[in-house]
Order: structure tokens, then C-alpha cells, then sequence
């Protein structure tokens, strides 16, 4: 696969704040730094209120730009939304309960009015709910209806995935599922993927690059190369390169006013 020469993301200088009700603001991000090539894989690690989800939700084009600039595939993010070229996965699935499995991964189909039942068959069964096709959301654990999520935000083969803590409500041997079926469905689709997450390990052993983030206000403090072999596997966890890269995000995370995550 030729991978296209422009970022997927490109924020520069980015700064943003929040209003408050007694008339001050809050500064969540100040001067931000990050890029995505396309078909990287990126985590955003840091401590909670660092403004890890503000930046995603900037990229996304759910907040407006204050200061900086976003670029999302060389253009704006309203944009990239309208090219239909964005696929969010949030911690909270947000499926539709009226609904079944094969109708909420078919929704942005639905909506730009381009149906595709083969990959939304192709998905569900990449994701393991094939036959969970006909069930509604809440019949289904909290792990399953973040697999529906996944294949809802990949149905209509965007060019960028973001994706904000989606693992974080799930137990661990859901979470581990999800890593494995999110590696294996990366290789093969080869999108951008800019990924927060609170643990390291999972970022370490997801990414290309970890980009580590200051406490608030949020800066970027240091990005670092995952130097493991592609495909990946649970396996290099017990590796030493996967100690010393894990190392290296912790103690980044430590350093000055970084706080641990």
C-alpha cells in the first residue's frame, strides 16, 4: 500500500481554554506540537485533565480551534468530516439501543446513503459478533458493544481513526481482546490511528510512536519511538526493548510537572 505523503494530523501551536462560570477560563492545552503520518499509529499519554481528550476532540472537529492550527489530511477537520474521511471510538459506545448490532455499525452508511452490506458483514465478523448480528446494545456485554463501536467507526473506510480511552471501561481480559482484535484489524486496514489511553504498556505495545503529555496546562513533553517489530503481539511485552520503551513513557510521564498516569 502507498501511504500518501501528507499527515493524517498536523496541530501546531495549539492552544485552548475553557470558560468558566465565574468568568475565568481554564487553559487545557498551550502550545501543542503533534503529527500523525498516514497510516501511523499514535497514543497521547498523560495524567487525567491534561487535556489528552481536548486535543482529540480538536482534531475531530468537536471543538473549535482557538489558537494553532489543526490539519487533518491536508485540510481542516470540518472538512475531513464532511469527506466522511473520520471515525471516532469514544470509552462510551454510544450505540443506539433502538437499534440491533448489524443496524448500528450500518449507520454511517445510513447516512451518507451508501449502503455496503458485505463490509458490514466483512466487520462484524473481523470483530467476533457475527452472530451477535440481530442482538439490541443492551443485551450485550460492555466488551461486545465496544466491538460494535469499532466496526461503526471503520464501516465507511475512514482515513483516520480516532479513538479516546476506548478500553477504559472494559475489564482486563476484554481489554486485552480489543488490543488483539484492534492490531490485527490496523495491519490489515493500514488507516491513521491517534489513540489516548491512560496505560502504558497498551500504548507502548499498539503504537509507533507515544507522544507524552505535561500536566495542565497540557504540552507535549516528549515523543518516543516504539521500536518493536510489526506485527504485533502480547508476546513483546516480556521483551527487553518492550521494558525499556515502557520505561522511557514512565519516566517522562515523572519528569517535572508530568505526574504520573
Amino acid at each position: 500500500m502507498t501511504l500518501s505523503p501528507i499527515p493524517a494530523v498536523a496541530v501546531r501551536g495549539v492552544t485552548h481554554r475553557y470558560a468558566g462560570a465565574d468568568g475565568r477560563t481554564l487553559l487545557a492545552l498551550d502550545g501543542v506540537d503533534l503529527e500523525v503520518g498516514a497510516g501511523e499509529f499514535v497514543s497521547v499519554v498523560g495524567p487525567s485533565g491534561c487535556g489528552k481528550s481536548t486535543l482529540l476532540r480538536l482534531v475531530a472537529g468537536l471543538l473549535p480551534s482557538q489558537g494553532g492550527e489543526v490539519s487533518v489530511l491536508g485540510g481542516t477537520p470540518g472538512e475531513a468530516q464532511r469527506a466522511h474521511a473520520l471515525g471516532l471510538v469514544a470509552q462510551e459506545p454510544g450505540l443506539l439501543p433502538w437499534r440491533d448490532v448489524e443496524a448500528n455499525v450500518r449507520l454511517p452508511l445510513d447516512v451518507v446513503r451508501a449502503g455496503d452490506p458485505e463490509r458490514v458483514r466483512a466487520l462484524l465478523d473481523q470483530v467476533g459478533i457475527a452472530e451477535f448480528a440481530r442482538y439490541r446494545p443492551a443485551t450485550l456485554s460492555g466488551g461486545m458493544r465496544q466491538r460494535v463501536a469499532l466496526a461503526r467507526a471503520l464501516v465507511h473506510r475512514p482515513r483516520l481513526l480516532l479513538m479516546d480511552e476506548p478500553f477504559g471501561a472494559l475489564d482486563e481480559l476484554s481489554r486485552e481482546a480489543m488490543r488483539l482484535e484492534l492490531l490485527w484489524i490496523w495491519e490489515h486496514e493500514r488507516i491513521a490511528v491517534l489513540f489516548v489511553t491512560h496505560a502504558v504498556a497498551e500504548a507502548v505495545l499498539l503504537s509507533d510512536r507515544v507522544v507524552v503529555m505535561s500536566g495542565r496546562p497540557g504540552r507535549v513533553r516528549a515523543v518516543i519511538d516504539v521500536p518493536l517489530p510489526r506485527p504485533r503481539s502480547e508476546a513483546q511485552e516480556s521483551t527487553p526493548a518492550f521494558a525499556a520503551t515502557a520505561a522511557a513513557v514512565r519516566a517522562a510521564l515523572r519528569s517535572g510537572d508530568a505526574g504520573a498516569a
